[in-house]
């Protein structure tokens, strides 16, 4: 080869480098400027919500799943009576959402609306302002006291018809409140959701002694919420966990700083837990949130054990 070929190959070359160099500079800053603009579109422009609708309960339908099967539930707290529980699969239950009296029979007791909550299941125990308001949540169905079985996905329901319990203060309120004679309001369906393995029963505000036929559905509960100080006194509470032996009790329907006002009449159950951590103190737990997540692992050798909940109640 000749000097002139030489030095011609020499500054093809390097004429070549030039050309891929380029070409990776022009290729980066476009990268550069399209990861920069997608990153600023991602935070202009929120990303659209999925429509809430019958979408997840047909996915739900198609997939099926079994209530026995073992798995973590979630517990979160909403204040009263209001719990929502979480399935393995993620299916949610609403019990007894809350709102003021409308009638002006009642003063008032909330001192909060209830959240517009999305929810798969939303189910009352009875007919009562503090536990009916079922049109507050943004459920996709309501099971509106319940009697009888419901399956859906990996959650069970079962309703069981008994009775309110009943004021006997006069002869008046008996003859309305007090079985077999009183009025709808004053019946309760106490509903046990299964899930995870799991057995939940949500009393509501039933009656101290149901229907013996009911006793052999309230037996084997794993997580029992009762009312405690105000519908049921706290000997009636212990005489419905010495007789149904339930593995956890979740006290409920108590006044609450921050959301109940002092004219409901609503007491604390502080008192009545804190006579529990004096006879089990190990079997005592106050949680620190609004919420609880537990599975069969976790309540293995508990009889009984207490969540409490407290002053702690979700908001949204």
């Amino acid at each position: 080869m000749t000097t002139l070929g030489v030095v011609e190959s020499a500054t093809a070359r390097k004429d070549h480098m030039r050309f891929i160099t380029s070409a990776l500079i022009v290729t980066f800053v476009l990268l550069a400027l399209t990861f920069g603009t997608r990153a600023q579109q991602s935070q202009t422009s929120p990303t659209p919500s999925a429509a809430w609708d019958n979408n997840p309960l047909i996915t739900v339908q198609k997939e099926g799943g079994d209530p026995a099967r073992k798995g973590d539930v979630k517990i979160e707290f909403y204040g009263h009576d209001a719990f929502k529980i979480t399935s393995p699969k993620g299916l949610t239950v609403l019990t007894d959402p809350w709102r003021n009296d409308s009638t002006g029979a009642y003063p008032k007791w909330f001192l909060n609306d209830f959240p517009a909550l999305r929810v798969d299941i939303v189910i009352s125990t009875h007919a009562h302002f503090d536990h009916d308001a079922v049109e507050r949540p943004n459920g996709l169905m309501v099971l509106e006291r319940l009697v009888g079985q419901f399956k859906l996905g990996d959650i069970e329901i079962t309703g069981l018809a008994d009775k309110h319990q009943c004021d006997s203060g006069s002869a008046d309120s008996r003859s309305k409140t007090c079985p077999p004679n009183n009025v709808i309001g004053f019946d309760n369906a106490i509903q046990i959701i299964q899930t995870g393995g799991l057995r939940i029963a949500i009393w509501g505000d039933n009656r101290t002694v149901p229907d013996p036929s009911l006793d052999h559905y309230l037996t084997n509960i794993d997580v029992l919420i009762l009312p405690v100080e105000t519908v049921l006194s706290r000997a009636e509470v212990d005489a419905i966990v010495r007789k149904y032996d339930p593995k956890a009790i979740i006290p409920a329907h108590y006044f609450l700083n921050g959301l109940t006002t002092d004219i409901s009449d609503l007491e604390s159950a502080g008192g009545w837990v804190s006579d529990q951590e004096k006879v089990h103190p190990a079997d005592v737990r106050r949680r620190d949130s609004a919420e609880l997540t537990l599975n069969t692992a976790a309540l293995k050798g508990a009889h009984p054990r207490v969540y409490y909940f407290g002053n702690h109640f979700q908001k949204k």
